[in-house]
């Protein structure tokens, strides 16, 4: 036997479960007369002392062992074999003889030796029997006494997925637990929200990942939160009170073994050696059905931000959340993910977008990569929000990927109402239109009675590109470009700058609206309406909620 810690193999408790090897039965060869009577089998343990405590001192093993063994029988063949582990010591009673064993066909395996709650030490008798094809048992099983002592388990947390400062409320942890007496000595995973002074909640200790979700996201204060378990959100059952809305949260875990020995229990945040946490975990509150999102990492963002709040006053949605995914650089050469997004899609970023019915989204960039860029990111997870009735508008303008690699498997094209975008031909490296140029209304916006209000360029265009509709696309824009400087090469590929899905499920405005402070496109001429009420006309179209009659009908 080899006297060594490990990964376990063959878990002493896996054994009831083993299929032994069917007795084999006697035969009748035609032969007559008495049959002898069948000898009982013998057995032997690898290591050969009875009691290790002689041999080890004041030394003890850890709790997993390997143990191996073998029979022989004079009259026959061993066809199995029974072994069991119980403590033994002071006050301690013998098991019964026919209690504890399981059955096995194996001859060695790594073993669980099973220590009692609320001790950390324990001595514990392995026995071992053979089973010949009569089914006659050793009756003077092989022994040893293992003197064992059992190691606290370890928790941690996975850093990389770890939510942000501030978050919606449904909320995902990843995390490992270990145990070096080995993996099948871990009981249960325990965790609390705010308070471990009500209990802890156990979980499987398989268990790698966690999400809570706000029992009633818009609630005033505090509300329960309905624990999910794995990436395939499995609901447990379970709603541990307390989790508190538009506040600081605390959550507390620790695993903890067959022993009842815990982990150090883990605080997130943690705590600096002033006892101040090292982080922040607020959770906000859901206050509408309608999100606002700005995505737009780059300068200006204010500016674009207040044209899109100014349509949504224009629609008549008076009540909106917002989400903020500006503040996270972005950049070619180290493209990230908003900090402000869940680290992980699925689930957390999926369930995260269902809590509204509604998304306005802004951004500066969803075309030119998906590395790094937050729409494509959430475009992969938008299935549940559209399952459950949800609208899109999209305001961004197209860029080209800035790879090849780039330009495959862009979430962002499957949801939006485009098919793809243009490609220049040879000599031709960019699209411009001059100042005055129209932006032209093509058709109706499905449920409205109207086309979006004509627009015109109110300066020299030049980081505008139009894109590729799909065959069930609707078109709402048109804008007449001009290839590289040269006014008299007119453009002839797509002209198309908006669009509404024929689902009305999803609508994109491609236009951008400034350059530096300037604003790139005013009402045409001898109208009054301009890019908020072309933006308000689209909301429309989604059905956004609205508060108050639409001011342009």
């Amino acid at each position: 036997m080899t006297l060594r810690s490990r990964s376990l193999r063959a878990p002493f408790l896996a054994l009831l479960a083993l299929a032994a090897s069917a007795a084999a039965t006697g035969c009748d060869a035609g032969f007559e007369g008495s049959r002898t009577d069948n000898a009982a089998p013998e057995t032997e343990l690898a290591v050969r002392s009875a009691d290790l405590r002689d041999d080890l001192g004041d030394r003890r093993l850890v709790s997993t062992v390997d143990v191996a063994w073998s029979g022989t029988d004079p009259d026959g063949v061993v066809l199995a074999y029974e072994v069991r582990a119980y403590a033994v010591g002071d006050g301690l009673p013998a098991p019964d003889p026919e209690h504890g064993w399981g059955r096995t066909a194996r001859r060695d395996s790594t073993i669980l030796l099973p220590i009692p709650l609320g001790f950390d030490t324990a001595d514990v008798a392995v026995e071992v029997r053979s089973i010949d094809d009569d089914e006659a048992k050793d009756p003077t099983p092989a022994r040893t006494v293992f003197p064992i002592r059992n190691s606290n388990p370890t928790f941690r947390l996975v850093d990389a997925e770890a939510p942000p400062d501030s978050t919606w409320p449904v909320i995902s942890f990843s995390f490992a637990s270990g145990d070096p007496d080995g993996e099948a000595n871990l009981l249960a995973v325990e965790l609390a929200l705010n308070d471990t002074l009500s209990g802890w909640t156990r979980i499987d200790p398989t268990t790698t990942f966690l999400t809570l979700v706000a029992q009633d996201p818009r609630a005033t204060g505090t509300t329960g939160a309905q624990l999910y378990l794995g990436r395939g959100f499995s609901n447990s059952g379970v709603t541990l009170p307390g989790l508190q809305l538009d506040g600081e949260n605390v959550l507390y875990l620790r695993a903890v073994d067959q022993a009842g020995a815990t982990s150090p229990t883990l605080r997130y945040p943690a705590l600096d050696e002033d006892e101040q946490p090292l982080g922040s975990f607020y959770v906000r509150r859901v206050t509408s059905d309608v999100l606002l999102v700005n995505d737009y990492r780059s300068s200006g963002d204010d500016l674009v931000l207040g044209v899109a709040r100014q349509s949504l006053a224009v629609h008549g949605t008076a009540d909106y959340d917002e989400w903020d995914l500006s503040a996270t650089p972005q950049s070619s050469s180290s493209p990230s993910f908003s900090d402000a997004l869940p680290a992980t899609q699925e689930p957390t970023l999926r369930q995260t977008l269902a809590l509204w019915n509604r998304i306005y989204w802004v951004s500066n960039a969803v075309t030119n990569r998906v590395s790094g860029n937050n729409f494509p990111r959430a475009a992969g997870v938008l299935d549940l929000f559209f399952e459950e009735g949800g609208r899109l508008l999209l305001h961004s303008p197209v860029s080209f990927p800035q790879s090849e690699d780039e330009a495959q498997g862009n979430p962002a094209v499957d949801v939006l109402p485009l098919a793809g975008l243009v490609e220049f031909p040879d000599g031709v490296r960019a699209l411009r239109a001059g100042t005055g140029t129209p932006v032209r209304p093509v058709s109706e916006v499905p449920g409205t009675g109207r086309t979006l209000p004509p627009l015109q360029t109110s300066r020299l265009l030049t980081s505008a590109l139009p894109y590729e509709p799909g065959p069930d696309d609707i078109v709402l824009y048109r804008l007449a470009f001009y290839e590289n400087n040269t006014p008299s090469n007119a453009w002839e590929g797509s002209e198309v700058v908006a669009s509404i899905r024929a689902d009305q499920r999803v609508a994109f405005f491609a236009l951008p609206l400034f350059s530096g402070p300037n604003p790139l496109f005013a009402p045409a001429d001898g109208s009054s309406e301009g890019v908020p009420e072309a933006l308000a006309v689209l909301l429309d179209g989604l059905d956004f909620p609205t508060s108050a009659t639409l001011a342009l009908r």
